[in-house]
């Protein structure tokens, strides 16, 4: 989904008319933490959450993250399957076939991370986790989720966008908070700030951090550009902040002679393919891959197939500062948290 201007203001109507809404939210996941008691997942589980709806960077941070366990270890990686037909809690955890499988069917982003890693996904993460398990799994990372209370994850790091911070500080839908701060803050080992801290709560939140003790490590999205024979472009994009998309592109030096720009895990029909390959012309066509994915396996003769042959993919990838030491940080809790299968993580 699209971040609503309304979520950075506290003064807004919108935001103040939705209050009332956000009471009852907050006493629905309240309930919920109540009445869930989070079980242990046996095999180690990092999950990559954040405090806010909406786009953070958890993904790019869950590639980074595989990349460095998969060195030594076995890993996978358990999604809900976001927008997924096959991904439901009545049927069985999916491990992800990028040759078999669409974004309709499994989701876009696990159909991303799927080209690398071996994804599984199920709203039911510990279905997804016992699929991976039978599949030789021997850490696994949860892609968001930090709110759910049933699995008592062995490692919670939280994602936070330095330019969006907490917005308003409301909860959902009147802001982005998904879950009280004091509770969030309370189960948080480590914070990774994606790009400069610039949000007026960041300040705060920061301090918050401190007073807790909670690491925090600063990290930033570096963009590499395709092969192209011209900077000029044209660019479309369905995500949930296209304003990064487009200053990757600032700084790599492209410019879009046009764009367009769709709603978060947009379903790109035939006829909208269509309409960007006739805007574009003849200019190069440039996208994120997350959006290449919703274009992946497109029926042979389609517009969509035209589009995923044609357009250009513009892959990112995520530099942690001191990351030797968030890497020692989550080694050691796993080993001391899988050693005591009695700790309280919610």
């Amino acid at each position: 989904m699209a971040e609503p201007r309304f979520w950075q203001s506290k003064a807004h109507p919108l935001a103040l008319a939705l209050l009332p809404v956000s009471l009852v939210y907050g006493l629905v996941e309240r309930a919920n933490r109540f009445f869930v008691k989070p079980q242990h997942p046996g095999k180690p589980v990092i999950c990559v959450g954040n405090l806010t709806a909406g786009g953070a960077g958890k993904t790019p941070t869950v590639q980074y993250l595989a990349a460095h366990f998969a060195a030594t270890k076995q890993v996978a990686v358990l999604s809900r399957g976001y927008g997924g037909h096959l991904s439901t809690k009545s049927s069985p955890a999916i491990a992800v076939d990028p040759a078999l499988h669409d974004a309709a069917a499994v989701g876009d982003e696990p159909l991303m991370l799927a080209a690398d890693y071996p994804v599984f996904v199920n709203p039911d993460r510990f279905a997804s986790l016992r699929a991976a398990i039978a599949q030789g799994a021997e850490i696994a990372i949860k892609d968001d989720g930090f709110q759910n209370p049933a699995m008592a994850n062995h490692f919670n790091l939280i994602v936070v966008d330095g330019a969006s911070g907490l917005g308003n500080g409301y909860l959902l839908p009147a802001g982005p908070l998904r879950q009280p701060l004091s509770v969030s803050l309370a189960r948080t080992d480590a914070v990774l700030v994606q790009g400069a801290a610039t949000h007026p709560s960041l300040a705060p939140l920061l301090a918050a951090f401190a007073a807790r003790e909670i690491a925090v490590y600063h990290g930033h999205i570096n963009a590499s550009a395709p092969p192209l024979e011209t900077s000029s472009v044209f660019a479309f994009c369905g995500i949930a902040k296209p304003e990064k998309f487009f200053a990757s592109l600032d700084t790599l030096g492209l410019t879009p002679v046009g764009q367009t720009v769709f709603g978060d895990h947009h379903p790109f029909t035939d006829s909208q393919a269509k309409e960007i390959l006739a805007q574009a012309g003849a200019a190069p066509i440039v996208t994120t891959k997350k959006d290449m994915a919703r274009l992946q396996n497109a029926a042979a003769g389609s517009y969509r197939r035209a589009l995923a042959e044609k357009a250009k993919v513009v892959d990112i990838t995520l530099e942690i500062e001191q990351a030797e030491g968030l890497l020692a940080q989550i080694e050691q809790t796993l080993t001391a948290r899988q050693a005591n299968q009695h700790y309280t993580s919610y």
